[in-house]
């Protein structure tokens, strides 16, 4: 795996990879590839997180007894599942091949600050990044395949997190990007070509002030409107 061993040069801490990344186009359906959490994949993958002592997340079609789940697994350096998510949004075509939605936001802390994971089509709506800043979360890892990536800079930017998009889409085609946004929803490098890494540092303690909302970051969680019928 030369970019993950690229990386760990550049001193990455966490690398995202693509959505369904062990099994992408295999044109096999989920049923034929799903497998446990831990598993082979997480095992392959744990071996090179302890080899090159970084994070990583990664989608894959995961079963979960009776049910398939497309889920985002996010794995230590020290080659520990630290936890994974069940995408929750799902397309027409996922449903139609089986595949169940989750229900949880979860929001795990590592070395670095709070992550949380979202997949695809969860970028396509405010929903699921709202709930994982709400946990917590920092930084949002985001394994996608395609979307509009004036989505991904809006859903950094309405929730004031770092989001790690890693795509499939080659840039000539103006879709989404893999790239490391900013709180701001600023693109701070994206890959430009096929293959090739968006690497950037970030300070999470880092405010983001604007002159007239001032530390925006602190104000969101007391300006955000009730959703739902009783939440407080």
């Amino acid at each position: 795996m030369p970019l993950l061993a690229e990386a760990a040069r550049q001193k990455a801490d966490l690398v995202v990879l693509g959505e369904i990344a062990p099994t992408a186009n295999l044109g096999k359906k989920p049923e034929e590839v799903a497998e446990p959490v831990p598993g082979p994949s997480t095992d392959f993958f744990a071996a090179l997180a302890r080899q090159h002592d970084f994070y990583v997340v990664f989608s894959l079609d995961e079963r979960v007894g009776h049910l398939i789940y497309n889920t985002a697994v996010l794995i230590g350096p020290d080659g520990r599942l630290v936890g994974k998510y069940h995408k929750v949004c799902l397309p027409r075509e996922e449903v139609e091949s089986g595949v169940a939605p989750g229900s949880e936001y979860p929001v795990f802390e590592t070395r670095f600050g709070k992550v949380g994971m979202m997949i695809c089509y969860d970028g396509f709506f405010p929903e699921p990044a709202r709930e994982l800043a709400k946990r917590g979360a920092e930084v949002i890892a985001w394994p996608v395949w395609g979307c509009n990536p004036l989505l991904a800079r809006a859903r950094a930017c309405e929730n004031n997190v770092c989001l790690v998009s890693s795509t499939y889409e080659d840039v000539s085609r103006n879709w989404m990007i893999s790239a490391v946004f900013d709180r701001s929803g600023e693109p701070l490098v994206q890959a430009q070509e096929w293959g090739t890494l968006a690497v950037a540092e970030v300070d999470l303690n880092q405010r983001t002030m604007w002159n007239f909302l001032g530390d925006f970051g602190a104000r969101v969680p007391r300006h955000r409107p009730p959703v739902g019928r009783g939440e407080k």
